[in-house]
């Protein structure tokens, strides 16, 4: 799948909203993830795949003006994102420049749908003034599981001492 032009998309918001990304691509967020332990697992184990697992991963708390953050809905962005690959696959395309407004309908709030969504946060980069902390986040059982079974995966997976 190619993401590219919804990702297009965001940058150009991003830019409306006064936010440079220049030619970086943004960086996704969630606030407060951590302080649920439930809801950070299943973000982690829904985004992440079992080789990015076993390489390591870090959470990192924090602390972005609001000048350099757009807020969007989790829920609206993953529908933008199935509508932009439907309007791809319809063209025979591949790839190519954002779709427009009136082609792919985003709205841009970042107000949650419902119970079930969330706030995403996106960055035009990581700077180290905002970081405020940073904590090793073991993977869940069944992609320890799995990294122990694939020897590709257990010879480049990071222990923790």
């Amino acid at each position: 799948m190619n993401w590219r032009p919804a990702y297009r998309a965001m940058v150009a918001q991003m830019e409306r909203s006064g936010i440079a990304c220049g030619d970086d691509p943004p960086v996704w967020c969630w606030p407060g993830r951590a302080l649920r332990r439930g809801r950070v697992r299943t973000t982690a184990d829904l985004l992440l795949g079992d080789d990015q697992w076993a390489h390591g991963v870090c959470l990192l708390r924090l602390s972005v003006p609001p000048s350099a953050a757009l807020a969007t809905s989790y829920a609206r962005w993953n529908d933008y994102l199935g509508e932009t690959m439907a309007l791809l696959t319809a063209a025979g395309r591949s790839d190519g420049p954002a779709f427009g407004p009136a082609e792919a309908a985003m709205d841009w709030r970042g107000v949650p749908v419902d119970e079930w969504d969330a706030t995403q946060i996106v960055l035009p980069e990581l700077r180290r003034e905002w970081l405020v902390g940073v904590r090793r986040y073991p993977p869940g059982a069944d992609a320890e599981a799995r990294i122990a079974a694939d020897p590709g995966l257990r010879s480049t997976s990071l222990r923790t001492p």
